[in-house]
């Protein structure tokens, strides 16, 4: 951030001071760069062109197709949320993919790296009504935007993305796909509706018996691996849907826990059908999570619910 902050001053130090005659320089060199080294020119407008919304914003839409202007746009949600995000609603109707993903990925409440949107994160109507024109967008550059937009909303407003989900689930596989994807917190969580509408139920945990997981050494060390055998057999008179992962209870260093859910497989089990299968465990150090010795322990899940645990003792290597 320091060096695209940076490389802002210089280029001001360069253009003309009046940003009307500084634009169309921009624009000119624009095509000429490309990813994150082209990330300073959406934030040269950003930085001198918040007194120039319309201009800024034709720029910005030109800007975007070589980089993003998915933080640069943010400022100007901020200082003129209603003009700015009429816009952002606009560019949904691009033909231009990169155009209408910058209507999604700018509005994002909590676009990682970028300013909070506290006004969304407080009333997310407005972003809904943009994801609303996107919802069966063919382009999978934009289905991720408005998947991830739509978990950012659900950690605040769950109620509201189940009910948007609701509303225009099975409208397309396209459409399902970000609904899904965008409704994976709330799965995770449990959410009784969440998992309704994607062919899940909380119940099924009661559905199963015979239920095995054990693994094949109780001690591991830092650096191997641990594998654990799962079995059981479905109860149910009819097929079963099933959502399998499990969850590692991790010991943390000062000997309290933190969770972390995997998924293994979605499965449809016969009336009375058993299913075994076995989940791998590797006990590596890595930079987003660091191992501490202590026992771990290890659930098996059904449809985010924990039928049976196990536990490895781990050591120093």
């Amino acid at each position: 951030m320091e060096r695209r902050d940076r490389i802002v001053t210089c280029l001001h130090d360069q253009l003309p001071a009046d940003f009307a005659a500084a634009a169309p320089l921009i624009r000119a060199v624009g095509p000429q760069f490309t990813g994150l080294a082209a990330v300073c020119l959406p934030h040269y407008v950003a930085t001198y062109g918040l007194n120039e919304w319309a201009l800024s914003m034709d720029l910005l839409a030109e800007l975007t197709r070589f980089s993003s202007a998915e933080f640069a746009i943010r400022p100007f949600l901020v200082r003129e949320p209603a003009a700015t995000s009429q816009q952002m609603w606009r560019w949904t109707q691009s033909p231009d993919a990169d155009v209408r993903r910058l209507a999604s990925e700018g509005m994002r409440p909590r676009l990682p790296w970028g300013i909070r949107l506290t006004q969304f994160i407080d009333d997310p109507l407005p972003v809904l009504a943009v994801l609303k024109q996107l919802i069966t967008d063919e382009s999978p550059y934009v289905q991720k935007s408005v998947a991830n937009n739509l978990n950012d909303i659900s950690k605040d407003h769950p109620e509201l993305v189940v009910t948007f989900a609701q509303r225009y689930w099975n409208q397309t596989s396209q459409t399902n796909w970000m609904l899904t994807r965008g409704l994976r917190t709330l799965f995770k969580q449990g959410n009784p509706a969440v998992l309704a509408l994607q062919g899940y139920a909380l119940t099924a945990k009661e559905q199963v018996r015979s239920i095995q997981f054990t693994p094949a050494h109780q001690l591991a060390q830092i650096g191997q691996t641990t594998r654990l055998r799962y079995q059981f057999r479905s109860t149910a008179a009819t097929e079963l849907p099933l959502y399998l992962g499990y969850r590692v209870h991790y010991v943390r260093q000062r000997g309290a826990t933190t969770t972390k859910d995997f998924f293994l497989k979605r499965v449809t089990l016969a009336a009375g059908a058993e299913l075994t299968g076995e989940v791998t465990i590797p006990w590596r150090q890595l930079t987003t999570r660091h191992l501490y010795a202590g026992e771990h322990v290890i659930e098996l899940l059904v449809n985010t619910q924990p039928i049976a645990a196990s536990r490895v003792i781990l050591t120093e290597a």
